[in-house]
């Protein structure tokens, strides 16, 4: 059996018990095709880059699991009778899990914290520094 990873976007506009029933049901499809869930992270909610079926959000969420190659046509096809997963992709598993990297502070917050005074960018170049005349 190989691994592999799927990444699904849920329908943003459901509370947070009817996003848990959609995850379980993924989980219960991928298991009724064989599968061996190994990891699934809910990664929240993310502006999409473009629409889907009105919706410029969705709730992304991240599975590994593990299934022989030839079950893969039928998990695609089950993912997309549910009426509450707007896209699903799957992928072949490679590496590690990567971890959920967090938010990144505002500069002039992260600045504050560690006691430094920001970094200033300015679009005007320095001024040059005039050279002492050689004798």
């Amino acid at each position: 059996m190989r691994s592999y990873d799927l990444v699904y976007i849920i329908r943003p506009d459901l509370d947070a018990e009817a996003t848990g029933a959609v995850i379980e049901r993924v989980n219960q499809r991928l298991a009724d095709q064989g599968a061996v869930i190994e990891h699934t992270e809910a990664r929240g909610k993310q502006r999409m880059a473009y629409q889907i079926q009105r919706y410029r959000e969705g709730y992304y969420v991240f599975t590994r699991f593990a299934v022989s190659g030839d079950r893969i046509p039928a998990i695609r096809h089950a993912l997309k009778v549910i009426e509450d997963v707007l896209r699903a992709s799957i992928t072949v598993a490679v590496g590690p899990i990567a971890p959920l990297k967090p938010a990144h502070p505002a500069p002039a917050a992260a600045a504050a914290e560690s006691g430094t005074p920001p970094a200033v960018h300015t679009s005007r170049p320095a001024p040059a520094q005039a050279e002492a005349p050689q004798a």
